[in-house]
């Protein structure tokens, strides 16, 4: 009977922590979400995109901005290589979305695939289009 006792409170306070811990986790979650909000606002002020709302625009524009940057340094880069440098501004950013932004600057014309299979460079002078800024959601 004592066993049974000392194995219901013992259960009771594993559940009590359980529950404090969730309510703890969401309140992190909730701090979370404010940080992100903040992130993406001091990336909209360092980027100069202020007239982008959504977080995938902001994302999205800084990204393809890094990938512009990052070929006028060094081209042609491999997508590998390209990819790196976009995980620098969504550390986050899957291959696979990042491909699509790959995929959209080249249908726009601001990039083009090279000569050697993977790799991309800005295109030659005289075909190469700026990189959008105001109407980025063509």
């Amino acid at each position: 009977m004592e066993k049974a006792l000392s194995s219901a409170a013992y259960e009771r306070r594993l559940q009590q922590e359980i529950e404090s811990l969730n309510g703890r986790i969401s309140e992190l979650t909730a701090e979370k979400r404010a940080l992100e909000r903040q992130l993406i606002k001091a990336r909209q002020e360092m980027s100069g995109v202020h007239d982008v709302n959504r977080k995938n625009s902001v994302n999205r524009v800084m990204i393809e901005r890094r990938v512009v940057d990052a070929l006028t340094a060094k081209s042609p880069m491999s997508s590998e290589e390209l990819y790196a440098q976009a995980k620098m501004v969504t550390f986050d950013l899957k291959a696979s979305t990042f491909r699509t932004h790959l995929h959209r600057l080249k249908l726009k014309g601001v990039i083009e695939t090279a000569r050697v299979r993977g790799r991309w460079q800005l295109p030659v002078q005289g075909k190469a289009k700026p990189l959008p800024v105001g109407s980025i959601f063509d």
